[in-house]
């Protein structure tokens, strides 16, 4: 049998980092067994319907490369994939338990189900359905429908019954039917509820592998039953743990950002992102930390998933995206760079468009090496992209570097914009500036520090900036001659 997964979510908002990860188990078990990989949407509870989500959530999972082989986007021969689009389906399939007595029509209304509810909560019973409408007489049930009473339809939930299922990472999971309410499968509106419809829809769509959230454990028996009720064949079951935060409890928004669109508009490389989550609770028995797609696909092993929550530490994500970013070719990094800045940051984008490519490449190789995320580009290349800088005189001194005065920093000055007037080309390395600098200082009879260090603070005015040499190899040799003769002139 082909293994077939998929993802079900609700449109009721953002797609939450926890949920990316058990979209990415779930590709990955796919793809690693020749499978297929579907998204369908849960789109019944239309009180909670978040208009635009759909297309938000479609877009994230496209922009982090986990595409559906079947969805809203690319349909197949299981559509459609929304489930407010399946209405005739679930109403053929609730005839099919009615008519096997393994349904029945509910007639309460919400103010006596309310009112029970609160009576099981005052006498500290578990709220369940008292089955009021279990034991109605086809008669009786005749004469409401005829009266056009407002009704649902609830599972007939075999009284003592043990449920036991094989989960792939908690093993052997027993329930007892007598804990299971008698759930509503259609609600009065003819809308269906999660538990039948989500049962339905997989089994229709031929899913294999059901990979989840282990909160939905307890709904598992509740679609056991179903499918029992039907006589389908059940699918195997997964249910993964969740993320921690801080407050070593699940993740959620007071831990922080947990919308997987912040973490892109943060300009964190969808590489890490993926690289990142899918190691948060899978042990792939080997000390490599950085896998490709591919590589993560070959690698995968669903039962190697660990039964206890992991946490999710935004250190550990910022370790993997510098990373990436020091280890992405520089061509393919300037693309990614221009992707993320004209999608979040058009007007930066706009701004360097201005600049030789060949300069915007030196500038963002010089900083491969120290950016944890693209959303630092802007302020650490702002001495780059504008000559409008001014030099406070105090940070020209450096006594640790031998520049214990402006005196001192003048004569530095002079010696790095002599080593300049003799160049007559620029630099094609950071190498070949060193060795002009090593010689000309020589020369002088002067320290390294006692010179790099003004030549720094002339060229990019600040404290804390690339070295002078990379600033001198990546500003040319014209543009650093008129930086530290100007900063000369104002000493």
């Amino acid at each position: 049998m082909s293994i077939v997964t998929r993802f079900a979510p609700s449109p009721t908002g953002y797609l939450h980092i926890g949920s990316l990860r058990t979209v990415l188990y779930n590709y990955l078990f796919a793809k690693k067994n020749n499978g297929k990989f579907m998204l369908r949407v849960e789109d019944t509870d239309r009180s909670r319907y978040v208009e635009g989500s759909i297309e938000n959530m479609l877009n994230v999972l496209a922009s982090v490369g986990l595409i559906p082989d079947e969805g809203p986007n690319n349909p197949g021969a299981n559509g459609p994939y929304q489930q407010s689009e399946r209405l005739h389906l679930y109403r053929e399939h609730i005839a099919t338990l009615l008519e096997k007595d393994a349904a029945y029509h509910c007639f309460c209304s919400s103010e006596r189900l309310t009112q029970l509810r609160e009576e099981q909560t005052a006498m500290k019973l578990p709220t369940k359905y008292d089955k009021c409408c279990r034991f109605l007489s086809a008669e009786e049930v005749g004469e409401k429908l005829a009266k056009w009473s407002s009704h649902t339809i609830r599972l007939k939930v075999p009284d003592n019954q043990e449920i036991v299922f094989r989960d792939t990472i908690k093993w052997k999971i027993e329930f007892n039917s007598k804990d299971v309410d008698d759930q509503v499968l259609m609600k009065s509106d003819g809308f269906p509820t999660y538990h039948f419809a989500v049962v339905v829809d997989d089994y229709l769509m031929g899913v294999t592998d059901i990979i989840r959230g282990d909160e939905w454990i307890p709904s598992t028996p509740k679609h056991i039953l179903l499918y029992d009720a039907f006589g389908w064949e059940k699918p195997n079951f997964t249910h993964i743990p969740p993320l921690i935060g801080a407050n070593k409890k699940k993740l959620s928004k007071r831990d922080g950002d947990v919308a997987v669109e912040i973490f892109l508009e943060k300009w964190y490389l969808t590489e890490a992102i993926i690289n990142y989550i899918a190691l948060l609770g899978w042990n792939p028995k080997t000390t490599e930390e950085f896998f490709t797609m591919s590589e993560l696909i070959e690698t995968f092993d669903l039962s190697q998933v660990h039964k206890a929550g992991a946490f999710f530490d935004i250190e550990r994500l910022e370790f993997f995206n510098a990373h990436y970013i020091k280890n992405t070719p520089i061509d393919d990094l300037y693309n990614k760079l221009l992707t993320y800045l004209r999608r979040y940051n058009p007007a930066c984008a706009e701004k360097i468009s201005g600049f030789d490519e060949t300069y915007n490449k030196k500038i963002l190789w010089e900083l491969s090496t120290k950016m944890k995320k693209f959303s630092e580009f802007e302020e650490l290349t702002a001495f780059f992209y504008s000559d409008d800088i001014s030099v406070d005189n105090e940070v020209l001194l450096n006594a640790k570097m031998k520049v214990p005065d402006l005196e001192a920093a003048k004569a530095a000055l002079q010696v790095s914009l002599d080593i300049l007037e003799k160049q007559g080309s620029d630099y094609d390395s950071v190498d070949a500036v060193k060795q002009a600098f090593i010689e000309g200082i020589k020369a002088a009879e002067m320290k390294n520090g006692q010179v790099l260090w003004p030549a720094r603070v002339a060229t990019s005015g600040e404290q804390f900036s690339p070295g002078a040499l990379e600033m001198i190899y990546v500003l040319w040799v014209e543009k650093s001659r008129q930086r530290i003769a100007k900063v000369l002139n104002q000493l």
